[in-house]
């Protein structure tokens, strides 16, 4: 709501001045002179005034991408008003977005109602235009040695695009896999830069496995399991899978979703009954894992912390002999 008011005094139009005579230039009076003196009568043409492009006020490109992607982490169910103006800030928003700043918008945000199927197809053209998602790559290559600030300036868009990259790829299985439909009707341009992103998830790396995941995976090996935590599954990476050594037999891999805490949101204080509920972003991965063939094995932090040593073994003997 407060940044609803700020986009409202932003755009509340400021009161006009007294209205003045409008100063004669001396271009215009040599004009009229010169035409005078040809006994001409004819107005001299004057070029009509630059009009300036609007942008978004008083948020930048990056600050309102930043602000949906909060409300649609949160689940926030935004006022009708607020919704509107925000659509019409981004609207004016995405012509200008950089290639890191496309790489900022998250899933959550993609495929939510702040970015209608109108915006997210803008979104995409500008994706495209830009080349949001091509592979980090080190721009200063080798050779002498670099200027310092330009290292760390360079150093510091890597970390930046490590981190945020593959938000463009997520989209992309979201957008072919749950609104095939809507592809469908996207440009050839836009649907051939799509097919690149998803050609190349196959070249995305794992995130790297959590403690929790971690700790699943020792109790997996003391039973003998072959297990792995570094397998994807297109854009996404899996927690833990514990792989069928024995295919013939007719028997699959099982895939372990180890949801810590950041899976969930927080609790209100004091409330220690009340199961936690999963957050919007890992509402749409386990959504996009199931709908790319994994069936997954849940297990919770929360049910996890209860246990000590043995009890874990004999949890994951109960859940392993499903199987």
């Amino acid at each position: 709501m407060e940044a609803m008011n700020m986009i409202r005094a932003k755009r509340r139009p400021a009161p006009r001045a007294p209205r003045r005579p409008p100063a004669v230039r001396q271009v215009d009076a040599a004009a009229t002179a010169a035409v005078g003196s040809l006994g001409s009568t004819a107005p001299v043409p004057v070029a009509p005034p630059a009009v300036a492009t609007e942008v978004p006020a008083p948020f930048n490109a990056a600050q309102l991408v930043h602000l949906g992607n909060a409300l649609s982490r949160l689940s926030a169910k935004p006022a009708t008003r607020f919704l509107e103006i925000y659509q019409e800030q981004l609207a004016l928003a995405i012509p200008l977005l950089r290639q890191e700043e496309c790489e900022l918008v998250c899933p959550t945000l993609a495929m939510s109602q702040l970015m209608p199927d109108s915006l997210r197809r803008a979104f995409l053209d500008r994706c495209a235009q830009v080349g949001a998602g091509a592979p980090v790559t080190d721009e200063l290559g080798g050779g002498a040695a670099p200027d310092i600030a330009a290292y760390q300036k360079e150093a510091d868009r890597k970390r930046k695009r490590d981190k945020y990259f593959r938000n463009l790829y997520i989209i992309e299985a979201s957008i072919r896999k749950e609104t095939f439909s809507f592809f469908s009707s996207l440009p050839a341009e836009v649907r051939t830069y799509l097919d690149g992103l998803h050609a190349g998830a196959s070249q995305i790396t794992h995130e790297g496995t959590t403690m929790f995941s971690s700790q699943v995976a020792v109790v997996l090996d003391q039973l003998g399991m072959n297990c792995v935590t570094d397998q994807m599954c297109g854009p996404l990476g899996l927690h833990v899978v514990v792989k069928n050594l024995n295919p013939r037999a007719g028997g699959k891999d099982v895939v372990y979703e180890c949801s810590d805490a950041s899976a969930y949101y927080t609790r209100p204080d004091g409330d220690k009954t009340t199961e936690p509920q999963l957050t919007s972003w890992s509402k749409i991965r386990h959504r996009m894992l199931q709908r790319l063939g994994v069936e997954l094995k849940h297990i919770s932090i929360w049910e996890w912390q209860q246990m000590n040593d043995s009890q874990r073994v004999n949890y994951m003997v109960k859940l392993q002999s499903f199987e």
